[in-house]
């Protein structure tokens, strides 16, 4: 069965990108009995390697040290945020998690505009509170945050589509890296056992071999199936998580 999720998983991640925890929890949540904070502390682990391979292909593109300033902060953000999350009811973190899906979903199917390229560097105070947002946002809800990121690389930094992706998909990565480590060392149930083996098997062999068959679709083909997908990974999220909040 965790062969079976991880591949579901690399499925909707090779095709959309992004989305890989908004499917990944509605999945440990019916199949592998997990509660919802332990579902996101899981999560973060689709988030990793999805971004990672994404990431690979695309690492040309990435601006480094925007990268690493923001993830510096962002480790801060988890470190703080990480002992309230154990006092959190799990209602707010499922509102959380509602209002990131929603939010999500917005952002893929509306209009993208065309931005004048930015002349001038943003702050260091709003990287270090994105940075600290960012991290605060992949501790409570497992979410890795990529569709928050775009919009602010290409917004406030003035990013190229492919230099934002990039970027964020690093950022993503280490992110999650970081808030993963926090949240294992403060004692927060995450096992290594053939069952997580099996998950992070699934991930990568549906994810590697559906790179390959995405290679033969046109762009414009490619993009409908990205928010067709997207917008059923959401859906079924949000009705999984409401459902379980309502028993």
């Amino acid at each position: 069965m965790s062969i079976i999720i991880g591949s579901i998983i690399g499925i909707v991640i090779g095709l959309t990108g992004a989305g890989g925890a908004l499917i990944a929890i509605p999945l440990f949540l019916h199949f592998l009995d997990m509660s919802l904070k332990e579902a996101t502390v899981y999560s973060l682990l689709t988030v990793i390697i999805a971004s990672l391979l994404n990431f690979f292909y695309q690492r040309k593109y990435s601006d480094y040290k925007l990268a690493m300033s923001i993830v510096l902060f962002s480790s801060v953000g988890s470190f703080l945020t990480n002992p309230l999350k154990s006092k959190m009811p799990e209602i707010y973190v499922a509102l959380m998690l509602a209002a990131v899906s929603l939010y999500s979903l917005y952002s893929i199917w509306k209009p993208t505009p065309t931005l004048a390229k930015k002349t001038t560097t943003p702050p260091i105070w709003l990287t270090g509170l994105i940075g600290l947002l960012l991290g605060a946002l992949t501790t409570f809800t497992g979410l890795g945050g990529g569709v928050l990121m775009l919009p602010l690389l290409i917004g406030f930094y003035g990013f190229e589509q492919n230099k934002a992706v990039a970027t964020s998909l690093l950022i993503i990565a280490l992110s999650s890296l970081f808030s993963l480590a926090i949240q294992v060392y403060a004692g927060a149930n995450f096992e290594f056992n053939r069952q997580l083996l099996g998950l992070v098997f699934g991930i990568l062999i549906s994810a590697i071999g559906i790179i390959f068959i995405l290679k033969k679709l046109s762009p414009k083909v490619l993009i409908v199936i990205r928010k067709v997908v997207f917008t059923g990974v959401v859906a079924t999220a949000l009705l999984k998580i409401g459902i379980a909040h309502l028993q």
